[in-house]
């Protein structure tokens, strides 16, 4: 059931219904109702279409990630997160198309050997220009937990999509103290201290 949202009258403080320009008893000019606050009292902080029917969103203490448009989508707690990591690799599963290259090698008909290593320049191709994203939850249960956030064209629009999506998700865990990491990098560590060498003055 819908809530009714109601504003007061400035001029004779009669309440009553939003939604009209002025009050229903003195005419006066009523105030813009207030925005209805989203469930938990927090607005989403992240709401992204990542293409291919998959979906990342973030509202108050909840991750959610939808892999396709029938799907139950898979929430995570953020309270639970103990890293988040993105994985960015080459369109690996292209390659698959170079073993055309051994049908170009046995192949008699001129046309069956131009087509096999045009199929397999072309797996070539995409595993280069290509490049897959994954998202990486490390959480207290059920531990780990991966989202493929989709492949795109190096540079493209789809691309810049998808880093935009990672680049909201680590700025709100990493307010939290969340550990960040790209690619399987680990947060740098300060150097240990030297040791002190015979030409060294004396210390304060």
């Amino acid at each position: 059931m819908p809530v009714e949202v109601l504003v007061m009258c400035g001029a004779c403080g009669r309440p009553q219904p939003a939604g009209s320009p002025r009050c229903i008893a003195c005419g006066a000019p009523l105030p813009e109702a207030p925005l209805p606050e989203a469930p938990g009292g927090r607005a989403p902080f992240l709401d992204a279409d990542l293409g291919g029917g998959r979906s990342l969103s973030g509202e108050g203490e909840r991750l959610s990630y939808r892999a396709a448009p029938m799907q139950t989508p898979q929430e995570v707690d953020l309270g639970s997160l103990r890293g988040v990591e993105l994985q960015t690799h080459f369109f690996r599963e292209a390659l698959v198309l170079v073993a055309f290259a051994v049908l170009g090698f046995v192949a008699h008909a001129p046309a069956l050997k131009l087509l096999s290593f045009g199929v397999a320049a072309l797996g070539v191709l995409l595993a280069v220009v290509c490049r897959s994203h994954v998202l990486v939850l490390e959480t207290s249960a059920p531990g780990r937990v991966r989202w493929p956030l989709g492949l795109a064209r190096r540079g493209s629009e789809r691309d810049a999509r998808l880093l935009a999506a990672w680049a909201t998700l680590a700025d709100v865990v990493r307010a939290r103290g969340v550990p960040v990491r790209v690619g399987g990098s680990r947060p740098a560590e300060p150097p240990p201290p030297r040791p002190p060498g015979p030409h060294d003055g004396p210390r304060a």
